[in-house]
């Protein structure tokens, strides 16, 4: 089990909902090949900061079913 945590600052006009997203699914479209085991989310106690922690596996291609 692997473990990535992102820390989001919203930085401009953008909702920091959409910049978790879009930060997220940057990290997933050049990351194809893990399995997403949990997530949780927490707030720092400056309102603009989001601390995203994903725990997930490498997928191996043999384990895959065609």
């Amino acid at each position: 089990m692997k473990v990535k945590v992102f820390e989001i600052v919203k930085t401009g006009l953008k909702p920091l909902s959409q910049e978790m997203e879009a930060t997220i699914q940057s990290w997933l479209d050049d990351n194809n090949n893990i399995e997403i085991l949990t997530t949780s989310q927490s707030q720092h106690l400056r309102e603009n900061t989001v601390f995203v922690t994903v725990m997930y596996n490498i997928k191996s291609n043999e384990n895959e079913e065609e």
